[in-house]
């Protein structure tokens, strides 16, 4: 198992439109390239994180064929951030698993 954190520098009134297009986003991933899904939170700087699990690194790196469709998301969130894409801070192999699904 592979977690990815990922920083998301939104610009200021954008934050709505950035959260309805990282969901699709996110659903994009998890329905077509293998992700297993994610968790949003927003940090005390501003800044959101994201928590994103995959079966591993081979998964996560391979090459992920994008539709115009299923870009139209991504583009959309990425023009909610300042840089234009999301910082990757960690890449993580899951080592002692112990978070409850309750």
């Amino acid at each position: 198992m592979l977690a990815v954190i990922l920083e998301f520098d939104v610009i200021e009134g954008q934050e709505n439109d950035f959260r309805a297009a990282w969901v699709e986003t996110t659903e994009v991933i998890y329905h077509n390239f293998g992700g297993l899904g994610s968790r949003l939170h927003k940090s005390d700087d501003g800044k959101f994180i994201a928590y994103a699990q995959w079966p591993d690194l081979n998964v996560y790196e391979s090459d992920h064929n994008w539709s115009a469709d299923t870009n139209n998301a991504r583009e959309r969130m990425r023009a909610t951030l300042k840089t234009g894409q999301p910082r990757v801070l960690h890449k993580l192999l899951v080592d002692t698993d112990l978070l409850k699904n309750n």
